[in-house]
């Protein structure tokens, strides 16, 4: 074996094991069969021309045995009919004040919708999640255990990463970012010690105590990933995170809306949030996909110069399957995108750079006919 094939094991094998350790284990939402009617409940939902997705969420609430005290749509300034689906569907729909200066939109839709609301416990969801039947009293339940098991410690606050469905071809190119978002909170590694180091966007479960306590929303009002910022402000005040996959009880499609919306969407917030991450969650992170390159690189080269044909398909092998053992269990992706790994680093990487740029150069993307800066 030449000593290039040799040292480029030494950093691709590593590297490779790098993927067992950010997503080595995901918790899931269970039923623990706790009684929650002490606690009035709300769910708050931030919506700006959501009329396609809204329903869904909605009905998805309609549908549960378990009853929540407060559905609050918070209708940001929509120009088409989010408003009338949701009220269709018996939410109460807020419709938002003028965005003040220095504001994004949906912090200040949530915090109008905190501060609307009379319940002792918020369950903020993002307009394209839907809640599996029969599920939300897991989703509740799951707090209520968490709280319980955080005695020592100001409350809990609680995040679940949805399960993502996929429905056509182009939505498969978020695989490697999905893998990236949810290993990049420390939640799901093997040591049980580790605390996260963040929340997901799409979901927040909190009380209403712990929320004012950090000035909810208003505390991250100007911030893209606003959950990732908030769990700083709770980790100062004592509130332990809590991170779960939604695989079984909260789900989404990332992106229907085409292309060029998932190009937009993940450009708007990824160099933001990488900034964000714990040096050890960016650091895995970062070999991890070094490997995928190293594996797909070496095999090429070894096809047609090399002598070690069948060690880096071996590898290659190895790292599709420990990718589609990852996306199965973040979304409902196909074992070819796992198999054709090298064509979602390489869009990662594009994405990435993108955001790297409008990053830097401050400039915004439009997104739900708003200028936002990434």
């Amino acid at each position: 074996m030449e000593i290039n094939n040799i040292i480029l094991l030494a950093i691709a094998i590593p590297s490779f094991l790098c993927g067992f350790y950010f997503l080595y284990r995901i918790k899931l939402c269970r039923d623990y069969n706790l009684n929650s009617s002490n606690q009035k409940i709300a769910i708050i939902i931030p919506a700006r021309n959501e009329e396609h997705n809204i329903g869904n969420l909605l009905s998805s609430i309609k549908q549960q045995t378990y009853k929540v005290d407060e559905v609050i749509v918070v209708n940001d300034s929509s120009t088409d009919s989010t408003k009338e689906v949701a009220e269709s569907l018996g939410a109460i729909v807020l419709e938002s004040a003028q965005l003040p200066e220095g504001w994004k939109g949906k912090p200040w839709a949530c915090w109008q919708g905190a501060q609307f609301s009379s319940s002792d416990v918020f369950i903020f969801l993002d307009a394209d999640t839907i809640i599996e039947p029969a599920r939300l009293k897991n989703i509740v339940d799951s707090y209520l255990f968490e709280l319980q098991e955080s005695e020592k410690s100001n409350g809990v606050v609680m995040s679940i990463a949805p399960f993502h469905k996929i429905e056509k071809l182009y939505e498969e190119l978020s695989a490697i970012f999905n893998i990236i978002m949810v290993g990049s909170m420390n939640a799901f590694t093997p040591f049980k010690s580790n605390q996260p180091t963040g929340l997901y966007g799409q979901s927040l479960i909190v009380s209403k105590k712990n929320y004012f306590e950090i000035e909810g929303h208003s505390s991250v009002k100007n911030k893209i990933l606003e959950n990732v910022f908030m769990a700083q402000k709770f980790q100062e005040k004592g509130t332990r995170l809590v991170c779960l996959g939604g695989k079984g009880s909260l789900s989404f499609r990332m992106y229907p809306d085409g292309f060029r919306a998932l190009i937009d969407g993940w450009t708007k917030a990824f160099a933001s949030g990488a900034g964000q991450a714990s040096l050890s969650a960016l650091l895995t992170s970062i070999l991890w996909i070094s490997a995928g390159f190293i594996i797909s690189i070496a095999l090429l080269f070894n096809l047609f110069v090399g002598d070690s044909v069948i060690l880096w398909l071996i590898l290659y092998v190895a790292y599709s399957l420990q990718t589609y053992w990852m996306l199965r269990r973040l979304g409902s992706f196909s074992f070819l995108t796992a198999l054709l790994f090298p064509v979602n680093l390489v869009f990662y990487v594009i994405v990435f750079s993108r955001s790297l740029y409008y990053l830097i150069s401050k400039k915004s993307i439009n997104w739900k006919s708003r200028n936002v800066n990434s």
